[in-house]
């Protein structure tokens, strides 16, 4: 089980000292975590760019190594989508695709959009679901799937993480309360909490002008920490 979006709000407050750093917003601690949850999904994904020692090298996304992929394995999700009109939509919260299967668990193929005549009319392995021969291409909201009247597929993907929220209710005095009712935790691993934690220390130094938190979180940054 992850640690809750309660636990890092009063480990951030422990890092920076609350006491000599006049506190920490809730609403600025959200903005702030979800602000490095997102930068640091980012490097685990990675930038699409090239990573090829030659000028010819394809675009790499995600570097599927085990430390990476044990990290993204919460939001790694299995999801059966329905093709309609040779088209299958896109989950709300999709950002990167595993794998694609359709028929008996048969492989999707990724073509260009430029393979897209030669596939359709090919007479050698041409989009057939008795053959279990299918292919695909990403757009923007949708996967375009041949043949079209491919019944369904199997897809894995990683799905963006959600924005955390310390929700809170009031005490007899009106001060803020934490609840669990309404609060978002962080399906990140333990580790993974603490890393984005204080990689945030940076973006808090920035907000506090502290050279010393903004160094601290861009050593956690460089390190890996």
């Amino acid at each position: 089980m992850s640690l809750s979006v309660d636990y890092l709000y009063g480990f951030t407050l422990g890092l920076i000292r609350k006491n000599q750093s006049g506190g920490l917003k809730v609403t600025d601690f959200q903005y702030f975590w979800n602000d490095s949850q997102s930068a640091y999904f980012d490097d685990l994904i990675g930038r699409f760019q090239n990573r090829s020692n030659t000028k010819e090298g394809i675009n790499t996304g995600l570097v599927e190594n085990e430390t990476i992929i044990s990290k993204l394995t919460p939001f790694m999700i299995p999801i059966n989508i329905l093709v309609v009109n040779g088209q299958a939509p896109k989950p709300a919260d999709w950002v990167y695709t595993l794998a694609l299967r359709a028929g008996n668990s048969n492989k999707v193929q990724q073509i260009n959009k430029d393979q897209i005549y030669s596939v359709v009319n090919s007479v050698i392995d041409p989009p057939l679901v008795a053959t279990n021969t299918f292919y695909f291409t990403e757009y923007q909201g949708y996967y375009k799937v041949f043949p079209s009247d491919t019944v369904s597929v199997d897809l894995d993907y990683i799905q963006i993480p959600a924005d955390v929220v310390w929700a809170f209710g009031f005490d007899g005095q009106g001060r803020q309360v934490y609840t669990p009712i309404g609060s978002v935790d962080p399906k990140w691993s333990n580790n993974s909490c603490r890393e984005i934690t204080k990689r945030m220390l940076k973006v808090i130094g920035v907000s506090f002008s502290s050279q010393d938190f903004e160094n601290f979180g861009q050593s956690v940054q460089a390190a890996g920490e």
